[in-house]
């Protein structure tokens, strides 16, 4: 029976062994998992930026055409648009001296109504 125990001692230390050696090789390679998933997870990442990076540069490059265009657009209406635009404020000054005519008749005749009001009133206070 003596022997039997130590057979069976024996056993559970060869196999407390065979487990430690696995736990081992467990933590090994959970460890290397996790470096693999790190090592996917920046790759994933480097890809993403590096779509937002294009992304963002053909939007530099498209908003830099549409200024080029509108500097241009600008610059021909200025170099051609120089006439048209006085013809422009020249009309604009007319509208704006009739309109000032109208506003200083309207001012005299309300000037007028009102000396006559101020008149009936004394004239009525007497």
């Amino acid at each position: 029976m003596v022997e039997e125990v130590i057979s069976a001692w024996d056993e559970v230390n060869a196999t407390e062994r065979v487990i430690a050696s696995l736990r081992q090789k467990i933590s090994s390679l959970e460890m290397e998992l996790s470096e693999r998933e790190g090592a996917v997870a920046s790759r994933v990442t480097e890809v993403e930026l590096q779509e937002a990076l294009r992304v963002s540069e053909s939007r530099v490059s498209q908003l830099q055409r549409s200024l080029e265009n509108e500097r241009t657009r600008r610059k021909a209406l200025e170099d051609s648009g120089g006439e048209a635009r006085l013809a422009e404020l020249r009309e604009e000054n007319a509208r704006l001296i009739k309109s000032e005519e109208e506003l200083m008749v309207m001012v005299l005749e309300m000037e007028g109504r009102i000396d006559r009001l101020v008149t009936a009133i004394k004239g009525e206070g007497s």
